[in-house]
């Protein structure tokens, strides 16, 4: 048997189990879902594996730490912003530095502690991975914002629509093999806009999904609907997408949780 410490945590209600520096060989599909289900009346979205540079400092130069990004389902995705933003908040806590470099699976982040609750995180710059797309009867486009986004106007989008039309999307034969995680998004103003996404992996309605939020609002700036700062409502609460003209500079400020720490042995 072998005790893991693990750290429950939530950004605008997206929930995540932190665990750091555990073996390598850890970091398995079977695994993960193991400790997802230990919390069976509690939803878990995905789990943070952090390594600091104390485990490989060969490895690290200019970063503090790295983190790798896990689905529910034991799937790893390249970035969750939701997610690093918890990371920062963790490392703050534990380790003292507020601003911080580090290293998820789309590339290089700084993070910086604005005050007790609230991170500043920087995303890679956002692209186009496509025209216009005609999918399940919706008109949309392929955006990597960090992680793979299909972006699509639907106003007033029911939370059953979402999950209805977002996994039909979400396995259309145009994304396949690894699928697309689909955002539903409707303009308040040039400065608001709200976002539901449908994340694959997780296989459900988000309470909030912040790299496809970017994905939607670089969409938009793009064809000059809105312009920076601009608020994103998510079914989870709400955060700041700000960006530079050329998108070389992208950050979101939004709330981070700890919520508790607990041991499992497994």
């Amino acid at each position: 048997m072998m005790k893991i410490n693990i750290t429950k945590a939530h950004a605008t209600q997206n929930h995540f189990l932190i665990i750091e520096n555990q073996n390598p060989k850890l970091n398995q599909k079977e695994f993960i879902k193991k400790i997802c289900s230990t919390k069976k009346h509690e939803r878990i979205d995905g789990v943070l594996i952090l390594s600091k540079k104390d485990q490989w400092e060969n490895y690290f130069k200019s970063i503090d730490f790295k983190m790798d990004y896990y689905n529910n389902d034991g799937s790893w995705e390249t970035m969750c912003a939701n997610g690093a933003r918890c990371a920062a908040l963790y490392m703050f806590n534990k380790y003292g530095k507020k601003k911080m470099n580090f290293e998820a699976g789309d590339g290089n982040h700084t993070a910086e502690i604005l005050n007790n609750s609230s991170v500043k995180l920087s995303m890679i710059k956002p692209k186009y991975c496509s025209d216009e797309l005609s999918i399940e009867k919706t008109k949309g486009f392929h955006v990597d914002s960090g992680a793979t986004h299909f972006v699509v106007e639907y106003p007033a989008i029911e939370n059953q629509k979402v999950k209805e039309l977002g996994k039909k999307i979400r396995h259309n034969k145009e994304f396949q093999p690894r699928g697309i995680n689909v955002n539903f998004y409707e303009v308040m103003n040039k400065n608001e806009i709200s976002v539901k996404t449908y994340e694959k992996g997780i296989e459900n309605l988000m309470m909030s999904c912040a790299s496809g939020s970017v994905a939607s609002v670089f969409h938009l700036a793009k064809n000059k609907i809105i312009k920076s700062p601009v608020k994103v409502n998510v079914p989870g609460g709400d955060f700041l997408v700000d960006f530079s003209n050329d998108w070389n500079v992208v950050n979101i400020i939004g709330s981070a949780e700890i919520e508790q720490n607990y041991n499992i042995s497994i």
